[in-house]
C-alpha cells in the first residue's frame, strides 16, 4: 500500500498506531510469501478485494480493543496513569513546578475544576486522582487544536503503536516462531536445487525471521510501553504552559517553557 492510498483511507493515528502493529505481527509469514512468489499473479486483485472490503479498518479496530483492554493492566503496573502521576504531589513533579501547573490548569479549565493541595491529596488519594484525570482530560481536548501542541500527537501515536504491539504478542510470537521454522524448512529442503544464489535469499530470509523473534521477545514489553506514555505524558502536560490558541502576544498568558 503506498503513501498515497495511506494517507487517503487512513488517518495518520489509525495508520500507525492500529493498522502498523497488525502488518508488524504478520510480517514473518508474509515476507517468505512475497519473496519466495515473487510473481504470484492475483496478488494485486486480492489485495485490492481485501481493501475494498475493510479488512484493515476492522483489524486495526481489533488491534485496538486489544490495547485498550491491556491499558488498566499497565497503568496498574506503573503506579498509575502517568499524566496523573505527574500532577500528583506525591508524583515526580517538584513542588514549584506543579503548584504553577495546578495554577495554569484551574485558569484553562476555569472555576469549576480546583485540583486539591498536597493535604487534601493525602486525605483523599482516589479522589485527588479523579480530578487529576479530569485535568488530563482537559489538557487532551485543548492540545487538539492548540498551536504548538503537534508533538502532543506524535507522541500519542508512539504510545498508541506499541500499546497495540505489545497487546498483538501473543499472536506475533506465534506467527514469528511459524514464520521462522518454516523459512528455516525451505531453506533446508530447497538447498540442493536453489544454487548459491536462492541459499543468499533463504539465508536472508532465516535472519530476517530470527530478528523479528528476538524483536518480539526482547523489546515488546511493558517497559517499552511506559517509555513512550511518560513521553508522551510529559508532552500533555507540558501544554499547559503554552498560551491559549486565541491569547496574542500581549495576552499575559504564559509562554511555552
Amino acid at each position: 500500500m503506498d503513501q498515497g492510498v495511506i494517507s487517503q483511507v487512513f488517518t495518520p493515528y489509525t495508520w500507525r498506531a492500529r493498522i502498523r502493529p497488525v502488518l508488524i505481527a504478520a510480517l514473518p509469514v508474509a515476507l517468505p510469501v512475497a519473496v519466495l512468489i515473487p510473481d504470484w499473479p492475483p496478488a494485486r486483485r486480492v489485495w485490492a478485494l481485501v481493501l475494498v472490503c475493510g479488512l484493515p479498518l476492522v483489524l486495526g479496530q481489533w488491534c485496538r480493543s486489544r490495547g485498550r483492554r491491556l491499558e488498566p493492566g499497565l497503568f496498574e503496573l506503573w503506579g498509575g496513569k502517568p499524566s496523573v502521576q505527574l500532577l500528583r504531589w506525591r508524583g515526580p513533579t517538584g513542588p514549584a513546578q506543579l503548584a504553577f501547573l495546578h495554577s495554569r490548569i484551574e485558569q484553562i479549565a476555569g472555576p469549576p475544576l480546583r485540583l486539591p493541595s498536597a493535604e487534601e491529596e493525602r486525605a483523599d488519594p482516589e479522589g485527588a486522582d479523579a480530578l487529576y484525570e479530569v485535568a488530563g482530560s482537559v489538557l487532551r481536548t485543548r492540545a487538539r487544536a492548540l498551536p504548538g501542541a503537534e508533538l502532543v500527537a506524535e507522541e500519542n501515536r508512539e504510545y498508541g503503536f506499541r500499546r497495540n504491539t505489545l497487546a498483538l504478542r501473543p499472536f506475533a510470537l506465534g506467527a514469528a516462531a511459524a514464520g521462522l521454522l518454516g523459512v528455516v524448512v525451505h531453506a533446508v529442503l530447497a538447498r540442493p536445487l536453489s544454487g548459491p544464489a536462492g541459499a543468499a535469499v533463504s539465508a536472508g530470509l532465516v535472519a530476517a525471521d530470527f530478528l523479528l523473534l528476538v524483536f518480539w521477545i526482547w523489546t515488546v514489553r511493558p517497559v517499552w510501553v511506559a517509555e513512550a506514555a511518560w513521553t508522551y505524558a510529559r508532552r500533555l502536560v507540558e501544554t499547559a504552559e503554552l498560551p491559549n490558541a486565541e491569547s496574542g502576544p500581549g495576552s499575559g498568558a504564559v509562554s511555552p517553557a
